[in-house]
This record gives C-alpha cells, structure tokens and sequence, in this order.
C-alpha cells in the first residue's frame, strides 16, 4: 500500500496542499470549519504528519525578521507588534532591526539575517530605497507600509487614497473652496495615492485640483510649505502626516490665521498627539497593528506557497473628525 502523502488529504479535503500544511501546523489563519475537514480527511485516509522529516525537508530555521525605520514611532510600534504576536503565535522566534531610513543600513541587515538561513523578512523600507537596496536574496520578504518601487513582492499598507478622498471631502462639507495638499516627498510610496484621493474628491465636487506644496515630513519643513500655502490662499490644507500638520497649525499661528475658522485642516496617521494639539487635529486613522498582522499572514502563506502571485492588501482608513476642520462638538468625545 501506498504512503498517504499530504497532497491525498488536501484532494481529499477539497482544499488546497497549502491549506492542509497550515492545518497539521496548527496555525491559525485556517478557518474552524476547514481545519476540522482536513482532520477528518487525515484520519479517513491514515494519514500520520511527520514533524521531524518535515523540518528537515523544508530546511526551515524557524527564524523571521523585521526591519522597520525606527522603533520609537508610535505608528511602527504598532507595526512590530501585531507582526510579531502572529509570527510568534506560529513558533517563530522574531529578530528585529533598524534600520533608521538608511537604505544602504537596511541591505546590510538583509544580507546579514540572509546569510544566516532566516526563514522570511518583513520590512518598512527606507525612504528613498532602490531595488538593489532590498537585495537579491531568495528569502521570502513582505514590504509593509511602504512599498519600493519596480518590486514585486507580498505588500500591505492602508488605503491612503480612501483616506485622503474622505478627508478631503470632509473638508469641503465645511465649506472649505481652496483645498492644498501639504507635505511629504513625490517619491515616497504613500505620497501619490494619498494625493490622488485629494484630486479625486476635488474633481467630483467640480473643484480645480489642489496645488501641491511638497517637503520632508517634518515640523519646520511644514512651517515652510504651509506659509507657502496660506499665501496662496488656502483656506483648507490636507496634510501628508499628522507631523506635517503640526507644522501647519504653527504656520497659521505666525500668519495670523485661526484654525478652523480661517483655515481647516486634515492629516494622516492619527497618532496620540493629534487628540491633545490646540486644536484637536483631525487625522485618518487606519491600524497599523492589523497592518503588522496582515503583514505576518502574508509572509506564513508566502512560506506554504512560495511561487504564489504576489498579493498586495490594503488596511481600511477612517477619518477622525476634530477641532481642526470645524467638529468642535466631536472633540470632547474624541478626547474620552
């Protein structure tokens, strides 16, 4: 008689191989109904799962990465924690590093974590990284938040241009006429979506596209497009990062503008700050720990299949109204 191979249980099962893979590895991306009809499959058939032969025949180390910019941002905290709480649900030990937006820093922790046989990476990409900087390495690797571009890899990020389109619309809901875009760089992954959903919620309301004031997500940069911004007559500006519309809440401060009555704005990231700025900062949302989970589960199944088509999710955004587009009356229950 025959040995029952796996693939006999998953034809049995009526499920992929890859599916019955993650059934006798007990992990828990395998919905409750299908895992019970791979294990009445295995016992059906006889089928007996050998752990041991399995290890050594996958060569698995049971090693991971993940490379982020920095660990000190809230948002890639957030990141990290929920990859790391599914990949360690799986038996996996983590091995973070930073790579502190170097990309020539980041392909050395690559070839490093590669060298040493880890099973896959999931990595934030530096700004600016090529290509080249991801390097050539066979090891299974998942871009999360940002993506490089000419890749073709496993990618999560939110779904900026859903974000920007409902904050922008927001805006005009306010009576906002002169929307600009402020804030982050062209060839940041997040920046052209994010200023697409601005175009798109712009164009349907019969508006002239925004004007674009571009610069480093940083305060003082946004000091600078912001005044540009105000000069030119905006009285509503969607910021690339809530760090970007600090920034702006300053400008308008140095201007003599008031936020919202003069000038309305929005922003992206929804970090702790933006409940507690003067005023409360109105900000999309979008969860950077689901982002990490998702991100996890797309590197175990890239593992079970590794010639599968490169899949790409998008994490949902939420606007947060606040003070600073106008919803005073939401503020104080945005702040409990």
């Amino acid at each position: 008689m025959s040995r029952i191979r796996l693939v006999d249980v998953a034809e049995h099962a009526g499920v992929s191989r890859a599916t019955a893979s993650l059934v006798v590895r007990d992990s828990p991306l395998v919905a409750d109904a299908t895992r019970e009809r791979v294990r009445e499959s295995m016992q059906a058939l006889g089928y007996v799962y050998d752990r041991s032969a399995a290890a050594l025949r996958n060569s698995r180390t049971g090693v991971v990465g993940l490379i982020a910019p920095a660990l000190s941002h809230p948002y890639l905290t957030q990141f990290v924690t929920g990859a790391q709480d599914v990949l360690e649900a799986e038996g996996m030990l983590v091995l973070a590093g930073v790579t502190h937006d170097d990309p020539g820093q980041q392909l050395r922790l690559l070839t490093a974590l590669a060298e040493r046989k880890i099973d896959g990476v999931v990595v934030v990409p530096a700004n600016g990284s090529s290509p080249e900087d991801l390097g050539d390495s066979p090891i299974p690797l998942v871009q999360l938040v940002r993506r490089v571009s000419g890749t073709a890899t496993d990618y999560v990020a939110a779904d900026n241009a859903s974000g920007s389109y409902q904050a922008a619309t927001h805006l005009l809901e306010h009576g906002a006429g002169h929307i600009d875009f402020v804030g982050g760089l062209p060839h940041f992954s997040s920046y052209e979506p994010r200023l697409a959903g601005v175009i798109r919620a712009l164009a349907e309301a019969g508006h002239r596209p925004p004007v674009v004031h571009p610069c480093e997500p940083a305060r003082q940069a946004a000091v600078d497009a912001a005044a540009a911004a105000i000069a030119d007559g905006a009285d509503a500006l969607v910021c690339y990062s809530d760090e970007v519309a600090f920034g702006v809440l300053e400008a308008a401060q140095l201007a003599g503008k008031r936020v919202p009555d003069d000038l309305l704005v929005a922003a992206f990231d929804d970090v702790a700050e933006a409940r507690y700025s003067t005023p409360s900062l109105t900000s999309v949302a979008s969860s950077g720990e689901l982002a990490g989970r998702e991100a996890a589960r797309l590197l175990l199944r890239r593992l079970a299949e590794p010639y599968a088509e490169p899949e790409r999710i998008l994490v949902p955004s939420t606007l947060i109204p606040r003070a600073s587009c106008g919803c005073a009356a939401i503020t104080s229950q945005s702040r409990n």
